[in-house]
């Protein structure tokens, strides 16, 4: 059995306030005696439907308890799940090529329906940890798995511990077995990799293509025959416009 938290937030005018905590698992035996976060993350869903007063933004990590605090990272304690938040054109293809890389990857996940603090659309994958993490080891972690995952348009501020996901009464979710994460573990396996990687890479649209430059094709003025300059007619041309160019004469291009 492995414990999770699902912390509520309320939307407010100026940014967020802490409303409460649940205490949930992710079950690796039939037998544990615990309640799975993606039935409490259902019921909440459901709570909304019929209650206007319901919080609306999602955190699996740990926060002070302090009543109305906010999302700030000083309130912030521990993480006991990874959340990758993603937009696109098609979100139930971005869907499922989460599920599909969480999957390749081995990892137990949750996917679920989300929106951006405007309201746009996305989409959200969830991998529960064995253990809780700190805030380096969020970031790391986080920026690992964007990595391996490596689909596009990503939300801004997915690597932060602080991210919180905005919910609402459409929500889906889907829960897929596998193995749990372990955190430390992985952040040592993969201590040597993606060290170069900037994260925000993934937030764009797409891979950018690379210019590739080429000569020009010349071409003959019947149109039968094609060659590129070669390297010796190129330095005759450019010694043969500096002579017209010295005695004053221009030609045109």
């Amino acid at each position: 059995m492995i414990q999770l938290t699902l912390t509520r937030f309320h939307v407010t005018q100026r940014g967020y306030s802490r409303c409460d905590a649940y205490k949930a698992c992710w079950k690796t035996l039939p037998d544990d005696n615990c309640h799975p976060i993606a039935g409490y993350m259902a019921g909440a869903i459901e709570l909304i439907k019929t209650q206007d007063d319901q919080p609306q933004a999602w955190s699996f990590g740990n926060w002070k308890s302090t009543k109305n605090v906010n999302n700030h990272k000083d309130n912030w304690i521990e993480a006991t799940a990874i959340g990758l938040e993603y937009h696109g054109k098609d979100l139930a293809a971005k869907a499922q090529a989460l599920h599909d890389a969480a999957e390749r990857l081995g990892y137990a996940h949750l996917i679920f329906d989300t929106m951006s603090r405007k309201g746009d659309a996305s989409v959200t994958l969830m991998i529960p940890l064995s253990e809780a993490i700190n805030e380096g080891q969020y970031a790391r972690l986080a920026k690992v798995l964007m990595c391996e995952i490596n689909e596009y348009r990503a939300a801004d501020g997915n690597c932060a511990m602080t991210h919180l996901f905005h919910i609402h009464p459409e929500t889906t979710i889907m829960a897929y077995e596998g193995a749990v994460l372990a955190p430390k573990a992985k952040i040592k396996e993969t201590r040597d990799l993606y060290q170069s990687k900037d994260p925000n890479e993934f937030c764009v649209g797409g891979k950018r293509a690379i210019p590739h430059l080429v000569d020009p094709i010349i071409t003959s003025h019947d149109g039968l025959f094609s060659w590129a300059t070669t390297p010796a007619e190129k330095a005759q041309q450019l010694e043969a416009d500096l002579l017209l160019k010295s005695i004053g004469v221009h030609l045109p291009k």
